[in-house]
């Protein structure tokens, strides 16, 4: 992966990274924050901070990337990422044999951990049913309409 600052200031500095699934994941980062960090829809993590190699830990099929670079002020910093499939088809078919533990990100399409949606904050409730998302992109889409999301006819996609 590689690291591409997009802006800086002398307190922040948003950066992200082109991923193989063809988003572009970032994240901003304040001077003196433990650590900024954020998913991609296909289910790759990315994070800044001091440690941040430290505080990614590998999942199955996800393994661990890192760069370090100096902010504005001077400070090291660390851009980490977790890298797995990186394509909607593919994590799609290695998970779908777990569908007892996972959910389905109604957007998207992905395969998601009820579980680890909820410990990111990317769960929505509409008309009294859970839905689980891969990313904030997802749950934000969903959130502005989730009739377009949950209409039988709609087809998930990137």
């Amino acid at each position: 992966m590689q690291l591409t600052v997009l802006g800086t200031n002398p307190s922040s500095l948003r950066a992200g990274y082109s991923c193989p699934c063809g988003c572009t994941p970032s994240v901003e980062y304040h001077r003196g924050e433990d650590l900024a960090q954020d998913g991609c829809c296909c289910g790759n993590h990315f994070a800044i901070g001091p440690d941040a190699a430290s505080r990614l830990l590998p999942t199955r099929k996800f393994r661990s990337e890192f760069q370090t670079f100096a902010a504005p002020w001077g400070e090291q910093l660390e851009a980490a990422w977790l890298v797995g499939p990186s394509t909607h088809e593919e994590h799609h078919h290695a998970e779908e044999h777990a569908q007892t533990e996972h959910a389905i990100d109604p957007v998207c399409g992905m395969s998601v951990d009820p579980q680890a949606s909820l410990a990111k904050g990317l769960s929505s409730v509409s008309a009294g049913t859970d839905y689980f998302f891969c990313g904030k992109g997802c749950k934000l889409e969903f959130d502005d309409d989730p009739e377009r999301y949950l209409d039988p006819g709609y087809v998930p996609s990137m």
